[in-house]
């Protein structure tokens, strides 16, 4: 059966991917209850993993998945309801691993932390990407079946009310930071001393939302800034209460029924639930951070984010008998591939993952294509610079009218969106970040083209043709 490249993840380490690997062969099951896969590869290659699927397999499971998403109510309440027990299980447990004096406990002591905060990570991830992940939306399924079954589907303004309808209606974390931030600047006549407080206690509330995988969390400095930026005037709540009024409005206009609202109640769930999963991810490894630097002290290992690459389930190994050798370990984040089957899970490194890798016949996934095409988000034509972006500090190099490319968008990178001519994705579907912020600001968009980030390189001249779905150079 064909295997293909369906997702990267760029700055990633087996500290986060190993679950994955394992969750959709040996967890799928258990929270579906179908099995679909069989197996499942990662590859690792200098800190950006390709996540790979037996096309088939992945087919079949989307399509299930989609099905049951929008007809068994309550298994989807169910599960929901699991993910958030052991999400905020993961968040208080991460609070509490960073209160601890790790240079006075034992390897012991250290171990029992590990075991605590490991299995509440596990399913955390399993569940989240079950729920929120690329398998459902990665190729458009869901979307492409929500939208089908509203009566404005064939409407000539479709997306637009397609791109109101889908907005969350409730805030992100982000959004949260943002209107706390708003609310201190619009304290115009408290002391200096006083702001600087609060200041201090919003950051420190919220920094971890920009760990991302392995940091840093955001400075002071950051917030800083952003509070001279901050709209004192409480616009967010207002545009929030609009948009709702607006929702209710258009749904009214087209007579939806419940059905129709509970399909588009379930768009905006799994939307914003999408950003909660990863801004809660990005909590966990912020906490991880003084347990992995304390265990690379300990082991007078200079470089703690190389313990990164570590499996979850091979730290307590590490503390007990310092195995894997640290050379292992940059040997993984130069070139591994993980593997996982229904009787098995291997790990390959140097040259023999290379062999694997090469029968696995993946380079048609990284070739040097000049044209790509990808699902249209916001229709239009733009012209101009490529600049591939996938992190907040790589936004500087953004000016006015380039073309921004990234594997997928998220809050952080709103500043450098608002300055794009076009934006382009390699993985998202309709109701993804990309697609309702570029929907919002009516940029043309594209996204789903799986290798944008590949095929494309900074500063080249790219014409964008989002009507079409189609990108190329020029």
């Amino acid at each position: 059966m064909p295997l293909e490249v369906m997702e990267r993840v760029y700055s990633g380490h087996w500290l986060l991917q190993s679950f994955n690997c394992q969750g959709f062969v040996h967890d799928f099951y258990r929270f579906t209850g179908k099995k679909f896969f069989t197996k499942y590869c990662s590859l690792m290659h200098g800190g950006i993993n390709l996540m790979i699927w037996d096309t088939e397999e992945f087919e079949k499971s989307a399509s299930y998945l989609t099905e049951r998403f929008i007809n068994d109510e309550k298994w989807r309440k169910e599960l929901n309801n699991l993910f958030e027990s052991y999400s905020h299980a993961y968040f208080y447990t991460g609070e509490r691993l960073r209160t601890l004096p790790f240079s006075s406990l034992s390897n012991l002591d250290i171990i029992k932390e590990v075991r605590m905060i490991v299995s509440l990570q596990k399913y955390h991830q399993i569940l989240g990407v079950i729920l929120t992940g690329f398998p459902i939306d990665g190729k458009n399924h869901l979307s492409n079946k929500l939208m089908s079954e509203l009566p404005i589907y064939n409407h000539q303004k479709f997306s637009e009310y397609w791109s109101l309808l889908t907005i969350p209606t409730k805030l992100s974390l982000r959004q949260l930071k943002d209107r706390e931030l708003a609310h201190l600047a619009s304290q115009k006549n408290v002391t200096g001393r006083f702001t600087r407080e609060k200041l201090a206690k919003i950051h420190e509330k919220y920094c971890w939302i920009d760990y991302l995988y392995h940091g840093p969390p955001a400075s002071i400095e950051q917030y800083e800034k952003e509070l001279q930026k901050a709209d004192a005037s409480n616009k967010l709540d207002i545009e929030f209460t609009n948009t709702k009024k607006k929702q209710i409005s258009a749904m009214n206009a087209f007579h939806f029924n419940k059905k129709h609202r509970d399909l588009i109640a379930l768009a905006q769930q799994i939307i914003w639930q999408k950003g909660w999963r990863k801004d809660y991810q990005a909590h966990g490894f912020w906490c991880y951070e003084p347990l992995i630097r304390e265990i690379a002290r300990r082991n007078r290992c200079d470089n703690w984010q190389i313990l990164m690459f570590l499996f979850p389930w091979e730290l307590e190994g590490f503390i007990r008998y310092k195995k894997p050798s640290v050379e292992e370990l940059q040997e993984r984040k130069k070139f591994s591939l993980f593997m996982s089957t229904e009787i098995s899970n291997t790990l390959y490194t140097g040259l023999r993952a290379r062999e694997i890798v090469a029968k696995l016949n993946l380079n048609k996934h990284i070739i040097n294509q000049q044209e790509l095409k990808g699902q249209c988000a916001y229709a239009g034509y733009a012209k101009g610079r490529a600049k591939i972006i996938m992190l907040t500090k790589e936004m500087g190099k953004m000016n006015k009218g380039d073309i921004l490319i990234s594997q997928a968008t998220s809050p952080d990178l709103m500043p450098a969106m608002t300055k794009a001519a076009a934006i382009v994705t390699n993985t998202g579907g309709l109701i993804c970040h990309a697609a309702i912020t570029a929907r919002e600001l009516k940029i043309p968009c594209i996204v789903g083209t799986h290798n944008a980030t590949f095929i494309f390189k900074d500063g080249d001249m790219v014409e964008v043709d989002a009507t079409k779905g189609v990108i190329r150079k020029l």
